[in-house]
């Protein structure tokens, strides 16, 4: 973290920096990751690996699609963030980043897809 303080310049204000440009950076990894998720083919090592995404290849990919638009736009959400600083703000993407896929890829299994 030490090159973190060397980039906001060492003001009273470095803990604020650090948050901003850790936001930021959080942010264009999780919308570079959205842009592939729904690219993964089913497997047992990369995505979103719960017993009925492995069981049905339909609900792998539907369940990753959904993902993949989440994931951009938390990451979007996340540069917001690196500006507004909100700190509850970085759990509820966290959840519905994670929850929300998992919710609609069992509802997929109850369907039967």
């Amino acid at each position: 973290m030490l090159w973190l303080t060397e980039l906001t310049g060492g003001n009273e204000n470095d803990e604020k920096n650090k948050w901003m440009i850790v936001n930021i950076m959080v942010g264009i990894v999780f919308m570079i990751l959205g842009n592939y998720m729904h690219k993964v083919k089913q497997n047992y090592t990369v995505g979103i690996k719960i017993p009925w995404t492995l069981d049905s290849e339909e609900n792998w990919n539907r369940t990753h699609r959904l993902a993949s638009w989440l994931w951009i736009l938390s990451g979007v959400v996340f540069l917001i963030n690196g500006i507004l600083q909100l700190g509850w703000l970085l759990v509820a993407i966290l959840m519905v980043s994670v929850l929300v896929p998992i919710v609609y890829s069992f509802v997929l299994y109850k369907k039967g897809i």
